[in-house]
């Protein structure tokens, strides 16, 4: 019994066939491997290079040929533990591809499968070149496994489907005994990812092997790229209920922007003599793209004989496997396909989706469809307790103070985790030991993930500091402190430790509607933790309003990132920090004000980042700059004149971030913000957006005031530090482990 069978459906693979069995012959790996070829029909020498490297042949009529079962024919002809799947166009990147893979499948025995990184060819051209490299990337540039955690949010959002779901047999692998009970089903397209989403919702996990590459990419002829899509996009709708778009209206508008966006693209990479070919390329090619999303979201609204038409033309599954034959009924179908188009193509769009939820209720037991409110909140009710060890108090009373953090799993850049992280570092150069622990994680699953995650997005370089995936295990510290409420219920049922804290930034309860997950973010507040805030408002409503025993720090700049910039030019120009997706950022009410301004000064500028607000309807001269690489924040805020922060919880750093690249800060009024700023380095408004146009507009027209502030701004922030208050911080741990430590008793 061998442990990896490689099979490799085939038909005239070419040179390039040749040269993936060569690179599989010279691979250097522990693991025995076999390699079965199944061919459909080769006229070239494909046969002849399997013969010559001694690989297992089999051979099936073409009309015998289907994506899922020839995988399964091959399959069933070995006798590994795995089996890896790739096509024939696909070349391992070295000689480690095989002990890649392999070893990470290992790790972990609920892993049903897995896929491994693609890399364009050199020749591949630049749009595939960048689309197949961003596609890979979002999946992250480490090992990482992931199983079905939010099963409410897999009900309703396709994206998370789409992210869960998504496999690629060209270079994928799977344990043979998962795959004898659940081979891959007989369909024209998408057997891959229709296997891997029946797998997550039976609870399986699911491999992205970065350290199994392949180069794997095709430079297609135009005319493919319409039956490519076509497919693509026909079986996500099938799959994750996805609908590129939905009317035409909408279709030639994404259509547009596309070719724009790559044309743009275009002009960057390419010499001038090329930038004619290619952008005529990017034209068909995204007319191609939008035309075929939009016919493929609609198939199932179409009538059988429109659907049969399409396929007939559009479809390139269709006719790799039927072939190109001759069809009786053409004059038929062509006359019913062109009678829906002049009648109306949007027709159906506007009548209700049968499918806008794509079908998720499953023909396996294992998995509930119906939304687990109790399984999903249940780290609020109490459970097991982490009893006080008086064995390790003794052990380690007498060592520097050591925090156990208990944080929620970050994503690239979170401004929360990175002011955590922030004073997770001054404090260790202050002598305090530390260990972060991360709270339930659904992609960062190893402790090794999460130090190179944090080393990748956070330029956390400590090795002395320890980092855990499982908060469940926390060992004894002096002192443990929650920040995020979600994790306060951890630190909750955690009581080896002599006191505990809440890093407090924002008042969460505000980040919800007046129901359920407001009331479980506002009893966190009532567990009898230290507060430990972000500036005085929180310090004063958390012990006010709850009795919590408070502390407070307040805020500084990265003076490493954020310097004076000088303006360049004359426009009026004003920033606005805009995050439609966070409610509390009040982006509505900005871009109303925004529009009034427009109306009092016409050539103004605003310059909108931390969203894409592309689907917003903007009547106004704008930039849209949606997430930004903050490298670049300095300058965009030096830029411009004002700086529109909106907030109707706690300030954020970046008013701050703002006064310190030159520029003026406007902020909204209120208790949450004047505990940073004020009416001298900052332009304090109501929440009234006839108000806020107003005063932009007043100090637009009088730049010798704005001046002034913004003279004032620098001086204030550069009067700050985050050293001074990481000391603050410390004290407040300081004081509360020693107070805390004099009601301990044996009984505790």
């Amino acid at each position: 019994m061998m442990d990896v069978t490689i099979v490799i459906p085939t038909k005239n693979g070419g040179e390039l066939f040749n040269k993936v069995l060569d690179a599989i012959e010279n691979q250097k790996t522990e693991y025995s491997y076999e390699v079965i070829c199944v061919d459909s029909g080769s006229t070239d020498q494909t046969k002849e290079y399997v013969k010559k490297h001694n690989y297992s042949l089999y051979e099936i009529a073409p009309e015998e040929f289907g994506h899922g079962k020839t995988r399964n024919f091959g399959a069933s002809k070995g006798t590994g533990e795995f089996i890896i799947f790739i096509t024939q166009d696909a070349l391992p990147v070295n000689d480690m591809w095989l002990q890649n893979f392999i070893t990470a499948m290992k790790q972990d025995k609920e892993i049903a499968g897995g896929f491994g990184r693609h890399l364009p060819y050199p020749d591949c051209n630049l749009l595939d070149k960048r689309d197949i490299t961003a596609h890979f990337d979002g999946f992250g540039k480490e090992n990482t496994v992931v199983t079905l955690a939010d099963k409410p949010r897999y009900l309703v959002d396709e994206g998370y489907r789409h992210f869960l779901a998504f496999y690629s047999d060209n270079n994928s692998c799977m344990r043979r005994d998962i795959w004898e009970k659940y081979p891959y089903d007989d369909v024209d397209f998408a057997e891959d990812q229709i296997w891997a989403r029946k797998m997550i919702e039976r609870g399986y996990k699911k491999l992205y092997c970065n350290d199994a590459m392949v180069y794997h990419s095709h430079n297609y002829s135009l005319k493919s790229y319409y039956g490519r899509y076509y497919d693509e996009y026909k079986s996500l709708y099938v799959l994750h209920g996805y609908r590129m778009t939905r009317t035409l209206k909408e279709m030639r508008r994404e259509m547009v922007r596309q070719i724009l966006r790559d044309v743009a693209h275009i002009v960057r990479n390419y010499p001038v003599k090329k930038w004619l070919y290619w952008s005529y390329y990017a034209f068909r090619r995204d007319r191609y793209r939008y035309k075929a999303g939009y016919l493929a979201g609609m198939y199932h609204l179409l009538p059988e004989s429109v659907q049969e038409y399409l396929d007939r033309h559009k479809s390139q599954q269709y006719k790799q496997i039927h072939g190109n034959r001759k069809r009786t009924d053409k004059s038929k179908l062509d006359k019913e396909f062109w009678k829906w188009v002049f009648l109306n193509p949007d027709l159906y769009a506007s009548k209700p989706d049968p499918q806008s939820s794509v079908d998720v209720k499953l023909d396996d037991s294992t998995f509930d469809s119906r939304n687990d409110v109790c399984g999903f909140y249940n780290f609020v009710m109490k459970g097991e307790k982490t009893p006080f060890s008086k064995e390790d108090y003794l052990a380690y009373k007498e060592d520097a103070i050591t925090v156990n953090w208990v944080i929620p799993e970050m994503g690239p850049g979170s401004g929360g985790h990175i002011n955590i992280f922030r004073f997770v570092t001054n404090l260790y150069r202050m002598g305090l030991r530390h260990r972060i622990y991360i709270m339930d994680p659904v992609r960062l699953t190893t402790d090794q993930m999460a130090r190179d995650f944090m080393e990748k997005y956070f330029d956390f370089h400590y090795p002395d500091i320890e980092i855990h995936v499982n908060a469940w295990e926390m060992k004894f510290a002096h002192a443990t402190i929650a920040t995020s409420w979600q994790t306060a219920y951890c630190v909750r049922d955690f009581d080896n430790t002599i006191s505990k804290f809440y890093f407090v930034q924002d008042f969460e309860p505000y980040f919800y509607a007046m129901g359920s997950e407001y009331v479980f973010a506002e009893n966190t507040y009532k567990l009898g933790f230290r507060g430990i805030t972000a500036g005085d408002w929180l310090k004063d409503k958390l012990h006010e309003e709850y009795g919590m025993q408070t502390d407070s720090f307040g805020f500084s700049y990265d003076n490493e990132i954020y310097k004076p910039v000088e303006k360049r030019d004359d426009v009026k120009r004003v920033f606005f920090y805009a995050r439609p997706v966070t409610p509390r950022r009040d982006f509505e009410l900005g871009l109303m004000a925004l529009t009034k301004l427009a109306e009092y000064i016409p050539d103004v500028e605003v310059v909108f980042a931390g969203w894409d607000v592309s689907q917003y309807k903007i009547d106004f001269n704008y930039q849209n700059l949606g997430i930004v690489d903050v490298a670049k924040l300095s300058d965009i805020y030096g830029q411009c004149d004002v700086c529109l922060v909106l907030s109707n919880t706690n300030l954020s750093l970046l008013p701050l971030e703002v006064m310190a690249s030159n520029s003026v800060a406007m902020c909204s009024k209120g208790a949450n913000s004047s505990w940073l700023v004020n009416e001298e380095n900052s332009i304090m408004v109501d929440f009234d957006p006839d108000v806020i146009a107003e005063t932009l507009a007043y100090y637009l027209n009088h730049p010798h005031e704005l001046a002034t502030i913004r003279e004032k701004g620098k001086v204030f922030a550069n009067a700050t530090s985050w050293e001074q208050e990481a000391k603050k911080v410390k004290a407040a741990i300081e004081k509360g482990v020693y107070e805390d430590e004099k009601n301990i008793s044996a009984g505790r």
